[in-house]
């Protein structure tokens, strides 16, 4: 897509107006026009950027709605009980229940959070069948580099806050308890593998890539299931979509994150005195756990960062894929509990989103820069970045075929030099670089086939895409469930130190049918065979028109 950005590809010229904030509170004193210096490294400062005030306040709001329903489903402290449950499901079976009672009134805060999460999101935040149609395409069409611009920008950028980091930390969440030493097992890579593809298993849920479960084990020919009826609107319709009932289940899962940590975190104290040294969450300073301001990271994470990056890996979208794809990330942030207001500000399309995008690489940044200010000035090492160590656990199963040398070269082509180098990124040989570049291109290659393919035979081309799309959809969604052990998540709450339950194994264990299996790999092959077929024609065209016009 080209445009204006807000971005810069280089320094300018005059050095009038840059400012290179040193603290948050420096973000109070920009002016709309200033040269703010980032990871990209520089973007321009705008009436839509938000002042650290503002940030500031986020940080003390969690999630009042979900909050309360679980502590009216859980009254005392989270007891060993609320493992392997299905949150949701106990929400609306309590709810149920108290419904049929003549002793318990239907205004309990489950019947409150139930009500506004069956309602649809207000006018301004709902995204429009049209949008949900096209963002679910355009993520079907490009769902490995979007993919790989989660893993590689998204998380491993988010991993330089530090306040981030303990809250997973805290909760055995992507980050194990014993920090990044026990990424290096493989126990703890493991870990951290299944957390992340439970993670994937949610996008997909919510782009329209999964069945319902009573379907999903089902013997018979997938390619005859229209799935059209399963995407679209339908797959966010309240009640009953699988991309709700996976948002309002990790937004339950949020709560009980918030609640464990608000529990451990009340004898915390700061390590050296300074919190930006501490591996341990003090909510005094750091906050109210899992707050606006961290939820509102992720939603950019999912909205803008693959848009960020698609260019960089060789994609291109149009305004309106763009657009789309903000409007269906706000409409899912409405339902993970994100604040209306900024919802409204910072998604109402591709422009804003990028803006707030930088806003939160520069919050990142400052928050990093504090911490190993905090660290020179204690005389100690800062606590280290879990960067590194997930990079390496994502060898595990997620992008195993890709050497470790590569994924750093990917991590600091995306996240750029400056921001890897405050994360202690190791920089690669040049030669790792250039078979870098060299894979991204050929990943390209059956995009770049589809376009031309559309464009000279439109009926054959259009369908060729559209199948191609739906088929590599299918297959992350077959590999997600392969990966995670033969099961779909329903993100049930693992225990303290971030297992699970072998009762929630079994209950959401999927059956592999191997006849189904087999006929999704003649779908598989048939789509690439007809590439390559086409490919074949056009060579033997050239190569007749040549020698016509030779000879």
């Amino acid at each position: 897509m080209s445009g204006r950005s807000i971005f810069l590809s280089e320094r300018p010229e005059s050095d009038a107006r840059i400012r290179v904030p040193s603290r948050p509170e420096d973000l109070n004193h920009l002016r709309p026009g200033d040269i703010v210096q980032s990871w990209e490294p520089w973007f321009v400062w705008s009436d839509q950027c938000e002042k650290f005030d503002a940030w500031n306040e986020w940080r003390r709001i969690g999630d009042p709605l979900a909050d309360d329903a679980l502590a009216a489903l859980f009254p005392s402290t989270l007891a060993t009980s609320i493992h392997g449950i299905d949150l949701l499901e106990a929400l609306q079976s309590k709810a149920s229940s108290d419904t049929e009672s003549p002793c318990h009134p239907n205004s309990s805060p489950i019947h409150e959070y139930l009500d506004a999460t069956l309602a649809e999101p207000p006018k301004g935040i709902n995204a429009t069948e049209s949008e949900i149609h096209l963002a679910q395409a355009f993520f079907a069409a490009n769902a490995v580099p979007i993919t790989l611009s989660l893993l590689y920008f998204s998380l491993g950028g988010g991993f330089a806050s530090s306040r981030i980091s303990r809250i997973l930390r805290s909760t055995s969440y992507i980050i194990p308890s014993n920090g990044a030493a026990e990424f290096t097992t493989d126990a703890g890579k493991e870990r951290t593998v299944m957390r992340l593809l439970e993670t994937l298993q949610f996008v997909i849920d919510v782009m329209g890539g999964s069945l319902p479960p009573a379907l999903t084990d089902l013997n018979a020919d997938k390619s005859k299931i229209d799935m059209s009826k399963w995407r679209g609107p339908t797959c966010l319709a309240p009640g009953t979509g699988e991309g709700w009932k996976s948002t309002l289940r990790v937004r339950l899962l949020h709560a009980v994150a918030r609640r464990r940590v608000q529990q451990q975190a009340q004898n915390n104290t700061t390590e050296h005195g300074n919190p930006h040294l501490s591996l341990r969450y003090v909510q005094s300073i750091d906050g109210v756990p899992l707050n606006q301001e961290d939820m509102a990271y992720t939603l950019s994470a999912f909205a803008f960062g693959p848009l960020h990056c698609l260019p960089k890996l060789g994609f291109s979208f149009t305004r309106a894929e763009a657009d789309a794809t903000i409007a269906m990330w706000r409409h899912v942030g409405f339902y993970l509990g994100i604040d209306p207001t900024i919802l409204v500000k910072h998604f109402r399309d591709w422009e804003t989103a990028e803006t707030f995008g930088a806003m939160c690489g520069q919050m990142l940044d400052l928050e990093l820069h504090e911490t190993l200010e905090a660290a020179r000035d204690a005389g100690v090492e800062p606590p280290p970045p879990s960067t590194i160590a997930l990079i390496n656990a994502l060898g595990n199963h997620v992008d195993a075929a890709r050497p470790v040398a590569e994924r750093f070269a990917l991590t600091r082509y995306l996240l750029g030099n400056r921001a890897s180098d405050l994360l202690s990124i190791p920089a690669m040989p040049r030669f790792t670089y250039t078979k870098l570049r060299l894979s991204l291109f050929t990943a390209t290659l059956p995009t770049h086939f589809g376009h031309v393919y559309a464009t000279l035979a439109p009926q054959l081309g259009s369908s060729w895409e559209r199948r191609r799309g739906e088929l590599v959809l299918e297959a992350l969604g077959r590999m997600t469930r392969y990966k995670l052990g033969m099961r779909r998540t329903t993100f049930r709450a693992r225990n303290v130190e971030g297992e699970l339950e072998d009762t929630v194994k079994e209950a959401e264990s999927v059956t592999r049918n191997k006849e189904d299996v087999a006929r999704f790999m003649k779908r598989w092959r048939a789509i690439w065979w007809e590439m390559g077929g086409v490919l074949m024609a056009w060579a033997v065209m050239v190569g007749v028109l040549g020698w016509k016009l030779y000879y």
